[in-house]
């Protein structure tokens, strides 16, 4: 009764705040924090070990184990702009665990050009920062809630804008089966200032379900998630792009919409964790909805996968991933962890229990 107590409300609230077309702003709130989430594909809501970085994407997990862990994460994004992240974990008696993080994306410098494309030479800057603090805690041995408070500014040349959101999410763990699942709202907010005066656009809010299973008697853990519930059509298609006269006959083409199946796999993700050894992980993902909308026809390439190894030096826990957004795109991910003091339970390298 309780749990059902806990997830009615925001079922209700959705319904105020979803936005059908899928148009928002602020959509560095959905960047990923780690080298590690973004390998298995950018989502692993499911996933409960002692890696605090997924702490920040999903606040149900945070737990003893992240307690004195700092992580630093930083991105070569696309066309030379890139962002970080830097993250800190504290577990509070009979409280929870609390965490803290700042993101800062700078997307480089731009020429000022007038209507006709001629440049001034003087130049003006794009910058995004989010500030956010989590609180996660168990409510019995299988399951635990928490949730995020976000603040963010965006600065665009001369325009500026300033948005605060919250997450909520739970998570359930049978350890005995070494099987995860877990629900989050993401984004839940408005722009406390827009860029435009009475202009205000909504957040990127989403409600995304995932699971994870590992196996027993093999060193593989497999990630699946379903993300964007809240609205069916993900798909980006413009019918007058569409060829609709066959220039051999001259007789039109039925234009070819988005099957059922391409719908409903725009919204699955999933990951794989090859733990090879205690200290040395490979990890694989695969984004349905990046490989069918960014794929050229010409050249598919690796678009929608991603990959990424993590191992642990002494202290020092690293990770590096590699995202394919499209042939022309990739984006690079590295994160370094470390932890200052002891948790009252053994640290092991992203082990879970």
């Amino acid at each position: 009764m309780n749990l059902i107590r806990f997830i009615l409300p925001f079922f209700l609230f959705v319904n105020v705040v979803a936005q059908n077309g899928g148009l928002y702003t602020f959509d560095f709130m959905r960047f990923s924090n780690s080298a590690r989430l973004e390998a298995l594909g950018g989502y692993a809501i499911s996933l409960y070990d002692n890696d605090a970085t997924l702490g920040v994407n999903n606040p149900s997990v945070l737990n003893v184990n992240h307690h004195g862990q700092f992580n630093l994460n930083y991105v070569n994004y696309f066309a030379d702009s890139d962002y970080g992240y830097s993250s800190y974990a504290h577990y509070l008696k009979n409280i929870g665990t609390l965490s803290t993080s700042v993101m800062y994306a700078n997307y480089g410098k731009f020429e000022y050009a007038d209507a006709s494309g001629q440049r001034n030479g003087s130049q003006f800057s794009a910058n995004e920062i989010l500030l956010q603090a989590g609180l996660g805690r168990p409510l019995d041995s299988n399951f635990s809630i928490g949730t995020n408070l976000k603040f963010g500014g965006s600065f665009l040349e001369s325009y500026s804008a300033y948005a605060i959101a919250m997450d909520f999410a739970i998570n359930y763990q049978n350890r005995a089966k070494e099987f995860g699942a877990g629900l989050i709202f993401q984004n839940l907010g408005l722009q406390l200032k827009s860029y435009q005066k009475n202009n205000r656009e909504p957040l990127p809010f989403a409600i995304n379900l995932g699971v994870s299973k590992k196996l027993g008697h093999a060193p593989f853990r497999f990630t699946f998630t379903y993300h964007d519930l809240q609205r069916w059509n993900l798909t980006y298609f413009d019918p007058l792009t569409q060829q609709s006269i066959d220039p051999l006959t001259g007789s039109p083409i039925a234009i070819d919409y988005p099957s059922f199946l391409n719908q409903f796999f725009n919204h699955i993700v999933i990951g794989t964790e090859f733990l090879l050894s205690k200290n040395f992980h490979l990890r694989f993902g695969y984004d349905f909805k990046r490989r069918f909308e960014m794929t050229p026809i010409s050249r598919p390439g690796t678009t929608g996968i991603s990959w990424g190894i993590g191992f642990k030096v002494k202290k020092i826990k690293i990770s590096y991933s590699n995202a394919k957004y499209h042939f022309a795109g990739t984006s690079n991910h590295i994160t370094i962890a470390t932890k200052f003091g002891s948790s009252p339970k053994l640290d092991g390298f992203y082990k879970q229990d």
